[in-house]
């Protein structure tokens, strides 16, 4: 039994080294049972190694942690779990062919061979771990088929039903909408009313305000501070991470009536016809819930989903029945999820973003390693990477230099058109902002971009017009100006007629 006044977990002092690189430097964090600490910082301030030695991945030079008042072994990922510590991936691992039930047991499943596993108490025990979550999931139903708001309770539930106490949940609403990140905070709330405890590691910085506690900041592997979040708000925040930013400004709208980089018209694949069209030096934001035709919309445009619609590029009616024939009509589309549809994680940098370059190759001509690493290099100057980047594996990267590798290569493919789906998922602020800075120019220089985002305040942040859907349909369609992140938010979720 620990003091009222202990903490759930206290991490003194630790101290990690690769090589010649400091990733943390006498890092020390302390927990309270029934409390939300958030954990932030930008890229590569050591967040993720943190997360590494908390949960006994990885090995620290130096430092100790308890957990409820008990030492723990570092290094050791049997000694975190039995600790009750548990870590929830940004990237979800869960058996999509099986139940909700059996997934969320999994994590206990007994480890003696020929062991009996009652049903009725494998059942109990799920039902029990989705009550504690306040979660209506179907325990039957499969979890391929659920909505990824419905997947991320649960993982999370698969962590209690192992005994978590301390929960780190990285990254969590990265893909959710707003509506659907609301209701994951009501199950945050309800985790740490029965005195557990859960790390929120974010860059979204309003949800950390709304969501937790305290809050803990690093920056370049070392600690700045920790505050009470009440005591802070964006711009204290986006200080101690990164420095001060500028604030981002939404741009009149720049729609052309004389001509169009990208017109479509007809039906979406499962939804009824729309039309849309992007103009030449646009930024256009698509806005929608999941469901409404957002996602589906960007495929169709990039050649990802077959379509019969009539889709015109700068002045000539194409069709695309695969994205390679989207890309040759200068129509490039960046899927969201760079790890599993994006990159080659354990292929290099160079190799990422020449793919591009090999793909419009002539067929039998020689390859030219030094070229194509020049093009690289040229590439990730552009999206703000290391040169020395450029014969790591991309696996290696943090996850802004990640999607920076993937805007470049897409940008390697001369696109006279870029679609960006979910385009900044995971990136921190600093990234963030880099990233912004260079679609504007991009679009300064005559490019046509159309994004998607699941924070409406990026959105309203990028884009010079807002799209917004519902049902499949163009229920909205006027400058970013026009908006607040209320109105939008209304317009998005407000029922059809």
């Amino acid at each position: 039994m620990i003091g009222a006044d202990s903490p759930l977990l206290d991490a003194r002092s630790i101290s990690k080294r690769f090589a010649a690189f400091q990733a943390l430097d006498d890092v020390s964090l302390n927990v309270q049972a029934g409390e939300v600490h958030g954990l932030l910082g930008a890229n590569g301030a050591g967040k993720s190694t943190l997360i590494g030695v908390l949960s006994g991945a990885l090995p620290p030079d130096s430092g100790s942690l308890t957990v409820a008042g008990l030492p723990v072994a570092l290094g050791s990922l049997t000694a975190s779990r039995r600790a009750g510590l548990m870590v929830v991936h940004q990237e979800l691992m869960l058996f999509p062919d099986r139940s909700v039930e059996e997934n969320i047991y999994a994590s206990v499943l007994p480890k003696a061979p020929f062991a009996w596993i009652s049903a009725r108490r494998r059942r109990r025990q799920v039902d029990e771990v989705l009550q504690r979550l306040s979660a209506r999931v179907d325990l039957r139903a499969r979890v391929g088929d659920l909505p990824l708001s419905h997947q991320q309770l649960v993982e999370i539930g698969r962590a209690l039903c192992a005994g978590g106490r301390v929960l780190i949940l990285d990254e969590p609403t990265s893909s959710l909408s707003q509506p659907e990140a609301a209701g994951l905070f009501e199950a945050i709330r309800a985790i740490v009313a029965n005195d557990a405890a859960v790390i929120f590691v974010s860059h979204r910085l309003d949800e950390v305000l709304a969501l937790t506690d305290r809050i803990t900041v690093l920056r370049d592997g070392r600690l700045v501070g920790s505050w009470h979040t009440r005591d802070t708000d964006i711009s204290f925040i986006t200080h101690a991470m990164v420095g001060q930013l500028a604030e981002e400004k939404p741009r009149p709208s720049r729609r052309s009536e004389e001509r169009t980089a990208l017109a479509f018209s007809g039906p979406l694949p499962g939804f009824a016809k729309i039309d849309f069209s992007l103009s030449p030096g646009e930024v256009v934001g698509l806005a929608g819930l999941e469901g409404s035709g957002v996602s589906r919309a960007l495929e169709a445009f990039g050649g990802i989903i077959q379509t019969s619609a009539r889709i015109v590029v700068d002045g000539r009616q194409v069709t695309f029945k695969n994205p390679l024939q989207a890309i040759a009509r200068g129509v490039v589309y960046m899927p969201p999820d760079r790890k599993l549809d994006g990159l080659w994680l354990d292929n290099s940098v160079a190799n990422n973003i020449a793919a591009a370059v090999v793909a419009r190759m002539q067929p039998f001509k020689l390859l030219s390693r030094l070229r194509l690493e020049r093009i690289a290099v040229e590439r990730l100057q552009q999206v703000g990477v290391r040169g020395s980047a450029l014969r790591n594996a991309v696996a290696s990267l943090s996850g802004g230099n990640q999607q920076r590798v993937l805007l470049g290569r897409c940008l390697e493919a001369r696109p006279q058109v870029l679609l960006l789906s979910d385009f900044t998922r995971g990136v921190d602020v600093s990234a963030k902002a880099a990233i912004h800075g260079l679609i504007r120019s991009l679009a300064d220089k005559g490019l046509a971009i159309c994004v998607t985002s699941s924070d409406l305040e990026e959105l309203l942040g990028i884009a010079d017009r807002i799209v917004c859907m519902r049902n499949g349909m163009i229920v909205a369609d006027r400058a970013s100006i026009e908006f607040d992140k209320r109105s939008l938010l209304e317009v998005v979720s407000r029922e059809a007629a």
